[in-house]
Formats: structure tokens, sequence, C-alpha cells
């Protein structure tokens, strides 16, 4: 009994004092605990959590610092039906919805600053609402999409604003959980996800969240666990990212037609690798509109401390988008 005793202790120190080099190995190589990121000083929580979408947008107006000193205050206004602010048209006219995530909602700059604002002060015979929100994706963009066919009528025209980061978000991917849920105090942050059968046709997945475990945040050992195991249970659909991101914009162009309406993809960011030939040969196939209005980058172009477009960029995208959607005319 006594050995037994002797080598069990033997054991369980050598484990004890294994783990203990392992985290100083990880921690000297620059791995921390799980964090989060403090943006305490522009804590306005401007969503609330919904049991499809993951978040939506909370009504009312919500006002944040300057992101940095050389920065200015902003506001952001969210209307009862979940769309941002645009200006004060006529509800009855022909109605052009823009769905999409950050850049289309206009983030970290204020409602009459954004490139669906600045759209809406040009165009005289449209109602344009801006159903665009902070994080989202393309399968998030869907869903809410469905809903705004379901609450609005005479919609003439639906334009998704596409980046190629969207796709992470599509498949809820590892990484992107967990950027989700280290942004703030908010508790866990959940995101609905699609994936696609072998006919290439969209599978719909309740939201999931990213699994904490215990001492995440105490032990980088841990957090590096923690991040394994997500990558482990989303490497299969990160793998046809773009596939499954195509079948969500064609589920959006058939929802549109399906309801008598137009749609466009508006691609506002570049490809930075092979995957712009797939998206076009894709779009052509299913003659899916698409114009591309590329943000421009430059640090004149993004809001100081925080790296969004700032209001210069969002007027050169709204001249871009005016011209090529040939909205004079529309």
């Amino acid at each position: 009994m006594k050995l037994f005793f002797k080598n069990f202790l033997l054991v369980f120190f050598s484990i004890f004092f294994l783990l203990i080099i392992i985290e100083v190995l990880l921690r000297v190589t620059g791995s921390k605990p799980r964090q989060i990121i403090d943006i305490s000083g522009n804590e306005d929580i401007t969503n609330s959590p919904d049991s499809k979408l993951g978040w939506v947008p909370k009504k009312g107006i919500h006002k944040f610092k300057p992101w940095a000193k050389e920065g200015k205050e902003t506001f952001l206004t969210i209307n009862s039906d979940k769309s941002r602010f645009n200006g004060n048209k006529d509800k009855d006219f022909d109605k052009i919805i823009f769905i999409g995530g950050s850049i289309t909602q206009g983030w970290a700059v204020s409602d009459n600053e954004t490139f669906p604002y600045l759209l809406q002060e040009k165009t005289l015979r449209h109602k344009i609402y801006n159903f665009g929100v902070g994080g989202y994706g393309g399968y998030q963009s869907l869903l809410t999409l469905e809903r705004v066919f379901k609450n609005k009528k005479n919609i003439k025209l639906v334009v998704y604003g596409f980046i190629p980061h969207h796709e992470v978000r599509n498949v809820a991917s590892g990484s992107w959980l967990y950027l989700l849920n280290t942004v703030s105090e908010r508790g866990l942050v959940s995101l609905p996800f699609g994936s696609i059968n072998k006919k290439n046709k969209l599978i719909r997945h309740d939201p999931i969240i990213y699994l904490k475990l215990p001492l995440g945040d105490k032990l980088a050992l841990v957090a590096k666990i923690e991040k394994r195991l997500m990558k482990i249970m989303s490497s299969s659909r990160e793998r046809k990212q773009t596939q499954i991101s195509l079948a969500i914009i064609n589920e959006m162009k058939k929802l549109a037609v399906d309801n008598k309406s137009k749609f466009i993809l508006l691609i506002l960011d570049k490809f930075t690798d092979e995957r712009e030939d797939k998206y076009k040969v894709f779009l052509d196939e299913k003659k899916v509109s698409y114009v591309e209005c590329i943000m421009p980058q430059g640090k004149k172009y993004k809001v100081p401390g925080e790296g969004h477009p700032n209001e210069i960029s969002h007027a050169e995208i709204s001249e871009c988008v005016f011209e090529k959607l040939k909205l004079k005319d529309f």
C-alpha cells in the first residue's frame, strides 16, 4: 500500500510540475489566458440577445466617445424595426434594403455619415433601409432579410454589403467565436451558422456559443485547449466556408426573386487569394448581379483608434454605389 501511495504521489507531482513547465513556456512564448479586450470606455451596449440571430440591434440612440484623441464623438440610432436611422424619407416609397455587417451599418461613424444615409440623400424615389449589423456575416444577413420581407412591402432592391471575412462568420469558426466572446464583458455571445449537403444546398444551424473551460481565464494552457477544441469542432465547416458562403448568397438572391425584388451583391473589400475567381465564376453561373466598391485604404480613411471606415471612406463608397447601381434612374 505504501509503495502504491508513493508511486501515486510521484505520478501526481510529475504531472503537476510538467503542467507548470508547460504553462511557463506558453507564457514565455506569448500565449495568455483568455482575456477580455478592454473597450469599457465605449461599452454602450447596442445589441440584445436573439434566439435565432444571436444578437440584434437595440432600439435607441447610442453615443460613443472618441476612439482616440484625434477622433470625435459619434452616435448610432436604432429604430423599432432594428434598422439604423437613415433619414425621414416617406415610408410609402418603394424600398431599397441594405444588409451586411459593420461596414454597411456604419460602425464608428454617426448616422448621417454612413454610405446608406448618403445614398438616401441622393435618391429621390425610394426609401432606403439600413439593416446592416456589426459582427454579422452573410448567414445572419440572410436571416435578417427573411424577417424584413415578412414585415415590409414594396421592396424593389436588396443589396448585400459583402467582405471576404464574412466567410468565417458564416461557419462560426472557432477563431471568430473566440473574438466575439472576448471583446466585452457582456457574457457569452451565440452565433448561428450554415453548412451544406452533398448537393451544395444550404443547411441551417441554430446559434452555438464558445466553449469556455474552467480556469481558461487564469491559465494559458486551458485557454489554448479551448481554442484547439473549438478549431477541431469547426474545422470541417471551415474547409467548405467558400462553398457555404456562395450557397448563402444564392439563397439571398432566390429570396429576393421570390418576393419580386432585385438582388445585388456589393463587394466592399478585396480578396487576397484565389477565392475571387471562384466567386465570379459562381456569380456568373447563377446570374447573381454584383458590383465592386472597394473601401479605400490608408490612415486617411480609417476611424482614429478604431480602424473601421470613417466618414471620408463612406462618402467615397456612396459615390461608387450610386453610380454603379444607377440609382439616379432606378
